[in-house]
Formats: C-alpha cells, sequence, structure tokens
C-alpha cells in the first residue's frame, strides 16, 4: 500500500511560527521578571544590575532566557537591516548571559559560594571555567550554524524563482560578517586577557545598540508609508531609548543601582516595541515564491 504524500506546509502554518516566536520573545521577558520578582521577596534589597541576578538562584533563568532570546532574534526574520541588527544582537545575547558581570552586587538570599571574585578582583576559577566551556561551546554550535546556513540558503536560492540578487547580497554579507564576530570572539578570548572581566559589558550595550539600530531601521521603512502612526510610535520609542541610554548612566541618578534601572528601562520599552511590531504584522500575508522548473531549456 503506498503511503499518502506528507501534507504541505501552508502559509498558515508558517505564520504561525511568525506569531509563536514573537510571543515567545515576551515570554522570556516576563520569565525572566517572575524569577527576579521571587527572589526579590526573599530579599529587602534590589541587585545592582539585572545581570549582577546570575550570582543568585535567578541564574538558570537569566542564563535560559538569554540564551532563547538570542536564538529567537537570530531565526526571526526582519527586512533589511533590521534582520542584521536583530543577528547581531542575538549572538551578543548569549556572550552576555555566559560572562558574568564582575559587580556581583551584595543582594542574595543565598550568597553565592565560593565567592566569584577574589580579593585582589580577579574573578574565581570556577567563573573563569565556565566561561571557558561556555564561550567555546558557542563558538562550536556557532561554527556548525554558519556551515549550515550557508549551505541552506545556496539550496534555497537555487530552487526559488523569486528577486534574490538584493538578498543574496544581504545574506553573504550577514554570513561573512558572523564568521568575523566568531573569529573576533575566538581570538579575544585567546588573546586578550581582560576577556573575562570586560567582556560582558562590552556585549550588553553592543546588544542594546543593536536592538535600538533594528527599531531605526522599522523607522527608516516606514517614513514614506501614507500611515504615519506606526512611524511615529516607532520613532518615539527609539527617541526614548537613545535618550535614557544617555541620561541614566551620565545623571547616575539611581546611585549603585544605575545598571538596574538602564537594563529594565531598555529592556521594557524594547518589549513594547516588540509588541507593538506583533500588532502590526499579526495579519501580514505570506508571499509565495514559485521553484525553479529545472527541466525548461
Amino acid at each position: 500500500m503506498a503511503a499518502e504524500p506528507a501534507a504541505k506546509l501552508k502559509s498558515q502554518d508558517a505564520i504561525k511560527t511568525y506569531r509563536y516566536v514573537r510571543i515567545g520573545m515576551v515570554g522570556a521577558v516576563v520569565l525572566l521578571a517572575a524569577s527576579i520578582a521571587i527572589e526579590r521577596r526573599k530579599v529587602d534589597c534590589w541587585q545592582t544590575s539585572i545581570s549582577a541576578y546570575y550570582y543568585t538562584p535567578v541564574r538558570a533563568i537569566f542564563v535560559g532566557t538569554m540564551i532563547a532570546v538570542g536564538l529567537s532574534l537570530i531565526v526571526y526574520k526582519g527586512r533589511g537591516w533590521e534582520d542584521s541588527c536583530l543577528n547581531f544582537a542575538g549572538m551578543l545575547a548569549p556572550v552576555v548571559a555566559v560572562v558574568p558581570t564582575t559587580d556581583v552586587g551584595r543582594c542574595w538570599s543565598v550568597p553565592p559560594g565560593p565567592p566569584p571574585v577574589n580579593a585582589d578582583g580577579s574573578l574565581a576559577d570556577w567563573v573563569v571555567a565556565n566561561i571557558d566551556n561556555n564561550i567555546y561551546a558557542l563558538l562550536i554550535a556557532g561554527g556548525l550554524g554558519l556551515i549550515v546556513a550557508a549551505i541552506t540558503a545556496m539550496v534555497v536560492n537555487r530552487s526559488v524563482r523569486a528577486p534574490l540578487e538584493q538578498g543574496e547580497r544581504g545574506t553573504r554579507l550577514s554570513l561573512a560578517a558572523t564568521a568575523l564576530v566568531l573569529l573576533l570572539v575566538w581570538w579575544s578570548i585567546q588573546n586578550w586577557d581582560d576577556f573575562y572581566t570586560r567582556a560582558h559589558a562590552i556585549a550588553a550595550v553592543l546588544m542594546f545598540v543593536f536592538l535600538i539600530g533594528a527599531i531605526v531601521a522599522k523607522v527608516v521603512e516606514h517614513r514614506n508609508k501614507p500611515d504615519k502612526v506606526w512611524f511615529w510610535v516607532y520613532l518615539g520609542i527609539a527617541a526614548l531609548m537613545i535618550l535614557g541610554g544617555i541620561v541614566i548612566p551620565t545623571t547616575r541618578i539611581f546611585d549603585e543601582h544605575t545598571s538596574f534601572a538602564l537594563e529594565a528601562y531598555e529592556i521594557v520599552f524594547f518589549a513594547v516595541y516588540w509588541i507593538i511590531q506583533t500588532r502590526e504584522n499579526w495579519n501580514e500575508e505570506v508571499i509565495e515564491t514559485a521553484p525553479v522548473n529545472t527541466e525548461a531549456g
């Protein structure tokens, strides 16, 4: 008895997957917020930064959330520069997760032990060992993912008839940039003495810069559209994120909790943007592409 042919993927299936990725991102942020709130109920204080919750019982949720968000940002397909910015932010998110901040704070329901930072300010051996293991694992997975992505792009570009010249160029540039990032991280952990103490802060700042860049890309995309509502909404969010990124660390009005306030501020506004963009694109249609007729000619 002949097997029945597999059902083809419908456009509605693709739309559902698209929606679930977007909703899952918001869910991940809620998960992290809930974990921090549970820890906060046990102690009468806040950590000096969200990143410092790595040294509390929140650690597993913090690391898992950042990796999940990073993966979602990478697999989500944006448009033009938005996609590139989301990809780079997604690559940096796991680095933020597995290379912890050196500011361990002092607000824990259970103090970390052994201490993560030595008396001379250097990181404890167990923290360095964690970073080594996790970063090299990310590099291996990232390298294999890059190879698979390159092969997939070649197969798709050969099998689909569509206006791909610009898309192919963008894909190649994105793959090349990803390869450079992986090489840079590998070189840094091998040769840069301050990698273990400074990589977290650099990755965190750049991640937020790229997230803001993705919103700016949407602003540019909407500037010539008849409906200006989305343009002004996205412009306002981008402006507020940039303004907060300047004012909060400059004025230090939150004192020792400046980093916490800045991280929370940027995360909340990006989440607002993500929710609004999800609303805008909720009923977006899938454009069908025709396969190349390999038998012709």
